[in-house]
C-alpha cells in the first residue's frame, strides 16, 4: 500500500477485535472485517505512516536481519552448553558462519547511514549518549522516524513504555506497560543496562528508584523511559548528551 502511494495506518489488531465487539458486530468475515476497520479509522483517525523512501525500505531491511541472526546465534550458544562431538563441532561452524555474516551485515548498514547526511547527523546524536551505540542508534532511525516529533507522553505510548493505570473507585491497580514497538523496546532495554553502569544520569536515576523500594525491572523500565525521553527532546533541538539535562522534556 504504501509503495502505492495510499494512506495507510497500523493498528494493534486486538484494538480492531474490540473495537468490533464493542459496536456489537461479533461475527468475523472479510467483509466484516473490512467495514469495522473503515468505521474504526473514520472513528479513531488514527496515525498515518509516513511513506518510506527506497533507502529507508533498505535499512529496515538490513536491521530486521541482523535482529534475526543475533537471535540465531544466541540460540546456537545456548545450545552449545549441551552440546558434545559432532554436534559441537557443528554449532561452533555455524556461530562462525553467523559471526561473519554479523559483520558483512553491519559494514552494510554502516555503508548505508553514511551515505545519507541526515540519518548519520541523526545517530552520531544519538550514540553521544553513554549506553547508546551504533546499533541502537540506527535502529532507532530506521524503526522510530517518529523520534523528536512527539511530546514526551506521546513517544512513551508509541514504543509501550508508559505505565498504564488500573484503577477502579478507591482501588489503585499496579501500573503497568503494555503494547508498542516490542523490538524498539527490546532495543532500549539492552541499551538501559548498558547506561545502569556507564551513565552517571541513568545509574543515579535508577539507584535511586531501586532505593524507594521500586522492584529491578520496574526501575529497568523507568530508565528506558527517561531514556528514551532524553533522546525525543536531543533529536528535537538537536542537542547532543552534554547538554540533555538542560533539555526540557517536551511534554
Amino acid at each position: 500500500m504504501l509503495p502505492a502511494d495510499l494512506p495507510v495506518a497500523l493498528i494493534n489488531p486486538r484494538q480492531g477485535r474490540d473495537f468490533a465487539k464493542a459496536t456489537g458486530k461479533l461475527a468475523k468475515t472479510d467483509a466484516i472485517d473490512a467495514q469495522i476497520l473503515a468505521h474504526f479509522g473514520e472513528a479513531m483517525q488514527p496515525q498515518i505512516l509516513a511513506v518510506e523512501s527506497e533507502e529507508s525500505r533498505q535499512l529496515g531491511d538490513l536491521i530486521s536481519r541482523r535482529r534475526q541472526l543475533v537471535e540465531m546465534r544466541t540460540a546456537e550458544k545456548n545450545r552449545r552448553e549441551r552440546a558434545r562431538g559432532k554436534a559441537l563441532v557443528d554449532i561452533e561452524a555455524h556461530l562462525e558462519y553467523l559471526d561473519n555474516c554479523l559483520e558483512k551485515l553491519n559494514q552494510e548498514i554502516e555503508e548505508l547511514t553514511q551515505a545519507n547526511q541526515q540519518w548519520l547527523e541523526k545517530v552520531n546524536l544519538l550514540k553521544t549518549v553513554p549506553g547508546i551505540g551504533q546499533v541502537i542508534s540506527t535502529t532507532l532511525v530506521s524503526d522510530l522516524p517518529e523520534l523528536g516529533q512527539l511530546t514526551a507522553k506521546q513517544i512513551s505510548r508509541l514504543v509501550g513504555v508508559a505505565p498504564i493505570n488500573h484503577d477502579s473507585g478507591q482501588h489503585k491497580g499496579k501500573r503497568m506497560i503494555q503494547g508498542g514497538r516490542a523490538q524498539i523496546r527490546a532495543t532500549l532495554y539492552m541499551g538501559a543496562v548498558v547506561a545502569m553502569r556507564h551513565n552517571p544520569v541513568i545509574k543515579t536515576f535508577y539507584e535511586r528508584l531501586v532505593g524507594r523500594g521500586k522492584s529491578k525491572k520496574l526501575a529497568l523500565t523507568a530508565c528506558v523511559r527517561k531514556i528514551l525521553v532524553i533522546l525525543n527532546a536531543m533529536v528535537r533541538q538537536n542537542q547532543p548528551w552534554q547538554l540533555a539535562d538542560n533539555l526540557p522534556p517536551c511534554s
